[in-house]
């Protein structure tokens, strides 16, 4: 409960912080060719999930886990009119290993890579972000 209380707050502090930096006239590295701004970000969500926030303008995007082989293992379409969404990725029953979260916006993309690496102590599975 705490952590999805957590989540809730960094992605409203985030979308709010967000507007004012767009806002602002200051280019985000994530800005699409036409002007509009997508980003994203994964958080760990614990017990081998990940939660992607996604904050963009009026387009559809798509977004894909794939692993080292480049085969795609979850995919998530989400809607034009969908401005922020929080999708959550259950990857426990995957092996551990690298992986990366990949956001394709029209003709942009853009990469995040996640290692997973069950831990030995109380057998949880801990994903680290990159």
């Amino acid at each position: 409960m705490k952590t999805f209380i957590a989540s809730v707050l960094l992605t409203c502090s985030l979308a709010l912080s967000s507007n004012g930096f767009a806002q602002s006239g200051t280019a985000a590295s994530n800005a699409t060719s036409d002007g509009t701004e997508t980003r994203f970000w994964v958080v760990s969500a614990g017990n081998g999930t990940i939660d992607v926030n996604v904050i963009k303008e009026q387009k559809a995007v798509s977004l894909n886990v794939i692993d080292q082989t480049g085969r795609t293992l979850a995919s998530k379409s989400i809607k034009k009119s969908d401005n922020a969404t929080r999708t959550r990725f259950d990857l426990s029953q995957l092996p551990d290993g690298s992986y990366k979260v990949v956001l394709i916006d029209g003709d942009h993309k853009e990469v995040k890579s996640i290692e997973l690496n069950t831990q030995t102590e109380e057998a949880h599975r801990v994903v680290s972000l990159g």
